[in-house]
């Protein structure tokens, strides 16, 4: 991985422009390798939709509303202007049903919620020391780095025009935007995150790798189940969000997570065995920009550090039906992960869904 971001910068840096995989039979079979025993998985094709989607360079398209709703906030930062923070507030209000389900939108209304609120008040929004975290982060000095990222997000100012290196341009906005999405405080009430969270069987001593990590959402609630006797490792190639995890840690005297930098298309963990490997919204990357020996050596990599009953969860986003949710996020067919980690040894032993667009698979190695 060196290049390739274990999270959507990946995405962003070497596929711009849309990828999709498009499949025009009535059936498709996924089959495993000639000497794997599991038998092929059938996949029924019941639309037009493609199996794997990549989206566009931007985790989410942009829209007119969403542009405008980035502008009133902006002006709010830079103005005070509090009639264009609301005014902002009541556009995401009325998008996020129908146009960005699960993005940015609940995190920026979050965030307004917080900057309006009296200070007697705040204690209703920032609830933990995770979200206290958050708002920290994007409050900093004078909410620079909010600014920053509604700029390049949105394409408002001059920002892009005076990087000296457009790709490093497009990195910042990419860790920006990751960080946005990943500890949005509202995640829990789009992805049902604690409902996912209670279906891991760890326990207070276990190791777990939180594969992509990103700056540290599922690390810090796995910290929370091991304890003190266990270990959470949080892998990823950003070393921002690393970073991040680092500061937070020392800050809220977490002493069990390790962060683990990695760059070579493994997971980073030398000699090291663990109960579980958990990975979130990362295969479909993984699925379409990797090659197979890199795929492979990935792969291979996750087998290596599983303890002999260790348990690999794949969480991913599913396709879902039109006039059932407007999500626009990438997402891949569950069957054609079931059957590609089957050829590589695995043995699906459990299915949740908690929402529609998001399925969690459960492995053991064969």
């Amino acid at each position: 991985m060196k290049t390739v971001s274990l999270r959507y910068s990946a995405m962003r840096l070497i596929l711009l422009s849309a990828l999709v995989v498009s499949l025009s039979l009535v059936t498709a079979t996924v089959t495993p390798a000639a000497d794997s025993s599991p038998a092929p998985v059938k996949i029924e094709i019941t639309n037009k939709k493609s199996l794997v989607h990549m989206g566009s360079v931007d985790s989410t398209d942009l829209s007119k509303d969403g542009i405008q709703a980035g502008k009133l906030l902006l002006d709010y930062l830079e103005n005070r202007n509090v009639k264009s923070a609301r005014d902002a507030y009541d556009i995401y209000t009325k998008i996020i049903p129908r146009e960005n389900y699960g993005g940015e939108y609940t995190a920026l209304q979050w965030l307004i919620d917080c900057m309006l609120a009296p200070k007697d008040q705040k204690s209703k929004f920032i609830t933990d020391k995770y979200a206290l975290g958050y708002y920290e982060f994007w409050s900093g000095d004078d909410f620079a780095q909010l600014k920053e990222y509604l700029k390049r997000k949105y394409k408002l100012g001059l920002l892009q025009l005076q990087d000296k290196d457009p790709g490093e341009g497009i990195k910042r906005r990419a860790f920006l935007e990751d960080f946005i999405l990943f500890n949005n405080p509202r995640r829990e009430s789009w992805e049902k995150s604690s409902e996912m969270i209670k279906s891991v069987l760890l326990k207070p001593g276990d190791k777990v790798a939180d594969i992509g990590s990103g700056p540290g959402y599922f690390s810090f609630r796995f910290a929370e189940i091991v304890g003190n006797n266990g270990r959470v490792y949080s892998i990823d190639t950003v070393k921002e969000h690393l970073d991040y995890i680092k500061t937070f840690s020392a800050k809220n005297n977490i002493k069990n997570i390790q962060t683990v930098l990695t760059a070579d298309h493994t997971i980073g963990l030398k000699g090291e065995k663990v109960d579980v490997a958990w990975m979130c919204s990362l295969y479909h990357i993984i699925y379409v920009a990797f090659s197979e020996k890199d795929k492979d050596t990935f792969v291979e990599s996750i087998k290596n550090a599983l303890k002999k009953d260790g348990l690999f969860y794949v969480v991913d986003n599913g396709l879902v039906p039109d006039g059932v949710l407007p999500y626009h996020a990438p997402y891949i067919d569950k069957n054609l992960l079931i059957g590609q980690f089957q050829a590589y040894g695995f043995r699906l032993i459990k299915e949740y869904q908690f929402i529609p667009q998001r399925y969690i698979l459960v492995f053991k190695k064969s």
